[in-house]
């Protein structure tokens, strides 16, 4: 259950958590490391002090020319003077030959080599030296000397209470201004947030306000606005396209309903009329099933779900069917290639045969009468040129960047004449970005226009 509270927070939330365990973290390792270093640093001080005491002791009793006597009551007044020391001297027979002023503790010989111990003994903590001392003077003697640790453990108590509270209050202090922190580090989220539930289809101009700081809330935001431009840019574009096609279909429809009426009217006994409707309804039955499987060809590229077969072959014997079938087909101009290299090309067949086909369809509409319409293909640099060429009218420089857009026409009124849909071009150009290649167009009024098609051919 806790689990999934914390799962379900808010990422403020999170954060703070993540910020407060690991200042707690944190503060608990240094707090533990200085209560440890302050006891061993304690703990080694009375060592010493331990030792001292004994080692003055053992030179003081080896002391031939001592003035007072092991067996003296003076004999430990002279010593260095230490805060909760005790002495003791014992013969042989554990018998005590001197100690300290209220030295009360009950301390056994058991141990003589050198090392202070531990003991708690009366809810006291206590240091100890046991020494075995064979002496010229008195024998063999054992020296016990004691360190009450009251004042350092009772100093380890009060460090340990300052610490917890220091500790206590850090927390508390951490999750606060962490959560503060995280709270003002989120608010650009928070804005991204208000602005993408403002966004919808009708609404695409709010864009959301990228603040000055490089980091990586500017770039999401910077990410999101782009993101935002192309989807702004799909809908202009498909609302575009929608509104194109309807006005595209609308045209043949009108026709065929026309020509209907007339039918219903008097065309029944008229036999002109009735040529003339059925005339018409076909062809504009034609130019709407043409129009249509275009933009059926479209949607499907659009979705990624056109087929495209790709296969090696000759594109020299592609290129030589599409002149001898063009050449069946236009007997007013003049078709022909004077450069096609025996090249090999992995690629859809029927596709790039498509796409030479538009545009030789375009060249053979605004080409005049007589005019030359060239097919080439060339080699160069691991590149495959393709180009189709001809005399015609020319496209103006300033409509050459749009002629690939979907129903873009230069010239609407010729091209209607004409039976153009304004949306070759834009095959074309899908087909040949499907074969990972450009198309660039080289165009003059008055003097003709060169297609080329540029397609880098993969090691």
């Amino acid at each position: 259950m806790n689990l999934s509270i914390i799962k379900n927070a808010k990422i403020s939330v999170k954060l703070t958590l993540i910020y407060a365990f690991m200042f707690s973290l944190v503060l608990l390792i240094l707090s533990t490391v200085t209560l440890y270093g302050t006891k061993y640093f304690l703990y080694k001080q009375a060592d010493k002090q331990v030792n001292d005491i004994s080692t003055v002791l053992i030179d003081k009793i080896n002391d031939e020319a001592g003035e007072v006597s092991l067996y003296n009551k003076d004999f430990l007044a002279d010593l260095p003077s230490k805060e909760n020391m005790y002495i003791r001297i014992l013969d042989n027979n554990d018998n005590v030959i001197g100690q300290s002023r209220d030295f009360n503790y009950d301390i056994k010989l058991k141990e003589t080599n050198g090392r202070t111990k531990h003991l708690e003994q009366r809810e006291k903590h206590l240091m100890y030296l046991n020494t075995k001392l064979n002496s010229k003077n008195y024998g063999v003697v054992y020296i016990q000397v004691v360190k009450d640790l009251e004042s350092e453990y009772s100093f380890i108590k009060i460090l340990f209470v300052f610490l917890a509270i220091a500790d206590f209050i850090g927390m508390v202090a951490s999750i606060v201004v962490g959560y503060i922190i995280s709270k003002k580090m989120l608010n650009p989220i928070d804005n991204i947030t208000r602005t993408a539930e403002n966004i919808s289809v009708n609404n695409l101009k709010e864009r959301i306000e990228v603040n000055d700081a490089d980091d990586e809330l500017k770039r999401l935001a910077g990410t999101l606005n782009n993101m935002i431009d192309r989807l702004q840019k799909a809908f202009d574009s498909q609302s575009q396209f929608v509104s194109d096609a309807s006005h595209e279909l609308r045209t043949p429809i009108a026709v065929i309903q026309g020509y209907a009426n007339l039918l219903d009217r008097w065309g029944k006994n008229d036999k002109e009329a009735l040529e003339k409707s059925i005339y018409g309804i076909k062809l504009e039955a034609e130019n709407m099933a043409n129009l249509v499987e275009k933009l059926l060809f479209l949607a499907k590229g659009d979705a990624l779900t056109q087929v495209v077969e790709k296969k090696e072959f000759h594109l020299n014997e592609l290129i030589d069917e599409v002149l001898a079938e063009t050449k069946l087909i236009d007997k007013k101009h003049n078709i022909f290639s004077d450069e096609n290299e025996d090249i090999d090309i992995y690629g859809d067949y029927k596709l790039i045969k498509q796409m030479l086909r538009i545009f030789i369809e375009n060249s053979i509409k605004f080409t005049p009468d007589k005019g030359v319409i060239t097919i080439n293909s060339i080699l160069r640099n691991k590149s495959i040129y393709i180009s189709v060429s001809d005399t015609g009218i020319g496209i103006p420089k300033d409509d050459i960047q749009n002629i690939f857009d979907r129903f873009y026409t230069v010239d609407k009124s010729r091209s209607k004449e004409k039976g153009g849909t304004g949306l070759g071009l834009s095959i074309a150009k899908w087909i040949a970005e499907v074969h990972d290649g450009i198309i660039e167009v080289e165009s003059e009024e008055g003097k003709g226009t060169s297609v080329i098609v540029k397609i880098n051919i993969n090691e």
